[in-house]
């Protein structure tokens, strides 16, 4: 009887180091494409989330400043720009901040008192927000305007970076309409290492003041 010694032998090798190092090679090449992809799919969900989030943040600041500038401290309900009055014009000429008057109302309509909104830029650490002033112990609720935590962007270092205004006159005279150029700035960048801002503006008319149809410069 005759066994066919060589064909198992040959049947049972297994492969050779050139083999093992080309399938070795492969392998790490093809974890590390999926490995990537995992990553910059994860950067992208990040940035997403993130954009969602300076959204919301900047809805949620836009409509403090125009009709609740303060939160609401011992029964008292305070009111934001769109109803204030009586601008004081020199400070946001100045570009140093943006005072008005307004009305508080307290635990029942007929309750109600003057109070005023004074918006400026405030610091905190090596972040910059916007507060109202004028709330009763600021310190306390030094955060109202400081939507998730989002910091101010880089180009928004001083109150003058934000504000603008329309006046009936070219010297700036008889202010009628403010204008805020806000940009908010998320904790984490895009995948080619940019910052996250969103800009909006927020335009308020100053109540008592004629709003032209068209612009002053052009009337005036």
């Amino acid at each position: 009887m005759t066994v066919a010694v060589g064909r198992t032998v040959r049947g049972r090798r297994g492969f050779t180091l050139v083999e093992t190092m080309v399938a070795a090679s492969i392998g790490v090449l093809v974890l590390a494409m999926v490995m990537a992809s995992f990553i910059s799919a994860q950067r992208m969900l990040h940035t997403a989330m993130a954009e969602s989030e300076l959204s919301l943040a900047m809805r949620e600041l836009r409509d403090k400043l125009l009709f609740k500038a303060s939160p609401d401290i011992s029964g008292n309900h305070y009111s934001g720009l769109l109803s204030g009055m009586s601008l004081n014009e020199s400070d946001v000429k100045g570009g140093t901040s943006v005072e008005m008057s307004g009305h508080t109302v307290g635990a029942t309509l007929g309750n109600t008192a003057d109070s005023s909104v004074r918006l400026l830029v405030w610091q905190v650490g090596d972040r910059k927000m916007l507060i109202n002033e004028r709330t009763p112990d600021k310190d306390s609720h030094v955060r109202w305007l400081w939507p998730g935590a989002l910091a101010l962007a880089e180009d928004c270092t001083v109150m003058s970076d934000i504000l603008s205004y329309d006046a009936r006159n070219l010297n700036g005279s008889n202010i009628y309409r403010l204008h805020f150029d806000i940009g908010l700035e998320a904790d984490v960048n895009r995948l080619n290492g940019d910052k996250i801002v969103r800009w909006e503006r927020v335009s308020v008319p100053v109540l008592g003041k004629i709003q032209p149809m068209k612009n002053a410069a052009d009337k005036y």
